[in-house]
């Protein structure tokens, strides 16, 4: 038996959460009960188990949302990944510390200079260099009183997280040190 989690959407349903997504934070939306379950079983999923469903929706709404904020993102991971890929980033360097543990790479992004393309020249649903402030969700609905989240959910808020392709040409990666100072 394979006690893997198995997360299945279908297209309609994916479509239906990207789109409330962008909308939460475009049009100002409530948050659907289906964007609820997506979000905290994002959050709670490993990234071993994390399967098509996640990334379907992420990729559209990475292709169709413009940010209005342009923060510079972290990510640690132990080596680099393929371009592409969608990943968590977060706005705090001591989260991406601590999630390092002092091996591996520090990834660092200036949305400022990689959306300024996207920004310019593109249209939504051609978008390459987007990035997605999953912790601004969080904080609307724990400004409206959780917003369905649970408490567990709500306290990755700390987490400062950043949804967004990985793109080798346009971001900075450093190898951790250790201080022996």
């Amino acid at each position: 038996m394979n006690d893997k989690f198995q997360y299945r959407l279908s297209k309609e349903q994916k479509a239906e959460i990207a789109q409330n997504l962008i909308d939460i934070l475009q049009k100002d939306s409530e948050i659907t009960e289906q964007t609820i379950t997506f979000i905290g079983n994002w959050i709670l999923t490993g990234s071993e188990e994390k399967g098509k469903a996640f990334f379907d929706v992420w990729d559209i709404v990475l292709k169709n949302y413009l940010p209005t904020t342009r923060p510079v993102l972290f990510r640690a991971c132990e080596r680099l990944g393929k371009d592409g890929k969608i990943v968590s980033f977060t706005g705090r360097l001591d989260s991406a510390r601590r999630f390092s543990k002092g091996r591996g790479f520090l990834i660092a992004c200036d949305t400022k200079d990689t959306l300024l393309f996207d920004e310019l020249k593109s249209q939504p649903g051609q978008y390459e260099y987007t990035f997605y402030p999953l912790v601004s969700v969080l904080e609307k609905a724990e400004a409206s009183g959780g917003g369905g989240f649970s408490e567990n959910i709500l306290n990755y808020i700390g987490e400062d997280e950043y949804i967004m392709k990985l793109d080798l040409e346009s971001i900075y990666s450093f190898m951790w040190m250790k201080n022996n100072l």
